[in-house]
C-alpha cells in the first residue's frame, strides 16, 4: 500500500499562547470587553506585555476597530523593549503585508530576532523560511539548527519537522533512529502530523520493525484529530485488513471524513465504494459525484472512472463528449493516442465532437494550472 507523506509547512492561522519556558501550545485567551480599558492603561504605561496584547487586539478587531497600523505601532513599542512575542508578531505582519508592505525577508529578520531570544515559535517560523527558501536562499543546515533549538524546548511541530529532516537527510546526515525519536516526542504530545509520520515508519518498517497494528494505532490518533492523510490511509487499512480487522463500513466512515475535507484520493475511493456497494448502499449517482469532485482536483484515476460513467451512462447522463474529455485528461503524460478506450470513443464520435472534447480538455488544463508558491502560515504569539 502506498502511503503519502505530508510535510508541515506552517500551522493554521490562529492566535497562540507560547510559554517561553517550555513552548507549550494553548489557545490565546479571548480579550474581554471589561479588560480593554485596563489593557490600554497598562499599554500607555509602557507595559510591554500589554502593548503586545493590544497590538493583537487591533489586528483582530477585538472590541476596537480593526486597524493594522495601530497593531504595528503597539508591536513596535513592545519590540523596542525586547518583547520576544512582539518581535515575532512584527514578523507575522511583514509576512502577510498587514499594515506594512509584504516583505518576507523583513519578516525573517524579526522571526530570527525572536528566535535568538529563545522563542520557539520564532525559531520554528524562521526554520520554515530557510527550509523552503522563502524570503531567503534555501538553507537546510540553518533550518535544521533552528528546528533543533525549538524542538529541544519541547515545541512539537519543530520536533516533527526535525524528525523529517533526520529521515530525509536534509541539513544533517540521515539518521532513522533520530527520526523515530523526534517523531515519537511529537506524537506523545498529541501532534497529529508527528503521529502520522511515525505511523508511516511503522507501516513501512523504516527505522523500526514493521508493525501494522502500531501503525494503525498512530493513524487512528491522527485521524481522530482530523488529519486527512491519516484518515485516508486508515480507511485503506480497514479495506485490506492490515493492522485492523477487515471492515468496509469503517473504511467508508474514514473515507467520508477525508473526502469531506477535500482529499482527492479519498473522494475517488469513496466513489468506488458507492459504485460497488462496499460498506454502503450502492448508489451510482453518489459515486459519480465523488468521482467528479476528485476529477476536478486532477486525480487521474477519478477522471478515468468519471469518463467510464459518462461512456456507459451510469450515475450520469450518457455523454461521449464528456467521456472523451475526462479520459483524455486522465491520460496526461502518457501516449494518449495509443489508448484503446480513447480510440473507441473517437470512433463513435464525429470529428467535430472529438475536436470539441479536446478543446474542453485543453480549457480545463489551462484553468487548473497550479503556480502557487510554497509559503508558511506564521501565527501571532503572546508570552505569559
Amino acid at each position: 500500500m502506498r502511503v503519502d507523506r505530508q510535510a508541515l509547512l506552517g500551522i493554521g492561522i490562529a492566535l497562540l499562547t507560547v510559554l517561553c519556558s517550555h513552548a507549550a501550545q494553548n489557545r490565546l485567551e479571548p480579550l474581554k470587553a471589561a479588560d480593554l480599558a485596563k489593557l490600554m492603561r497598562e499599554a500607555e504605561r509602557n507595559d510591554a506585555r500589554a502593548e503586545t496584547r493590544l497590538g493583537i487586539a487591533y489586528q483582530k478587531g477585538e472590541f476596537v476597530n480593526q486597524d493594522s497600523l495601530e497593531a504595528i505601532r503597539w508591536f513596535s513599542k513592545a519590540a523596542k523593549q525586547g518583547d520576544l512575542a512582539a518581535e515575532h508578531n512584527l514578523g507575522v505582519m511583514y509576512y502577510g503585508g498587514a499594515g506594512v508592505p509584504c516583505d518576507h525577508s523583513e519578516a525573517l529578520k524579526w522571526f530570527e530576532k525572536s528566535a535568538a531570544g529563545g522563542l520557539a515559535q520564532g525559531q520554528f517560523d524562521a526554520a520554515l523560511q530557510y527550509e523552503i527558501g522563502d524570503g531567503v536562499a534555501q538553507n537546510f543546515g540553518r533550518a535544521f539548527e533552528l528546528y533543533r533549538d525549538a524542538a529541544q524546548s519541547g515545541y512539537s511541530p519543530a520536533q516533527e519537522n526535525l524528525g523529517r529532516m533526520y529521515e530525509k537527510g536534509e541539513g544533517i546526515a540521515r539518521n532513522l533512529s533520530a527520526a523515530v525519536d523526534w517523531y515519537s516526542k511529537a506524537a506523545q504530545q498529541g501532534d497529529a502530523i508527528g503521529q502520522f509520520d511515525l505511523g508511516v515508519l511503522y507501516f513501512s518498517g523504516i527505522g523500526v520493525p514493521q508493525d501494522f497494528a502500531r501503525a494503525a494505532e498512530l493513524f487512528q490518533l491522527a485521524a481522530n484529530q482530523g488529519h486527512v492523510k491519516a484518515q485516508t490511509v486508515l480507511a485503506e487499512m480497514y479495506e485490506l485488513g492490515e493492522g485492523v480487522p477487515k471492515d468496509d463500513r469503517s473504511a467508508v466512515t474514514w473515507l467520508q471524513k477525508a473526502a469531506e475535507q477535500g482529499d482527492a484520493a479519498a473522494q475517488n475511493k469513496l466513489g468506488f465504494h458507492y459504485f460497488n456497494g462496499r460498506g454502503c448502499l450502492a448508489d451510482e449517482a453518489i459515486a459519480a459525484t465523488w468521482f467528479a469532485k476528485a476529477a476536478e482536483q486532477g486525480n487521474h484515476n477519478a477522471q478515468s472512472n468519471l469518463a467510464s460513467l459518462y461512456r456507459l451512462g451510469r450515475g450520469v447522463p450518457h455523454d461521449l463528449n464528456r467521456a472523451y474529455m475526462w479520459r483524455l485528461l486522465s491520460l496526461q503524460g502518457t501516449h494518449t493516442r495509443q489508448n484503446a478506450e480513447l480510440r473507441d470513443l473517437a470512433a463513435a464520435m464525429s470529428k467535430g465532437e472529438v475536436a470539441e472534447a479536446e478543446s474542453r480538455a485543453s480549457d480545463w488544463l489551462e484553468s487548473h494550472r497550479r503556480t502557487e508558491p510554497r509559503t508558511i502560515e506564521p501565527t501571532f504569539v503572546m508570552l505569559h
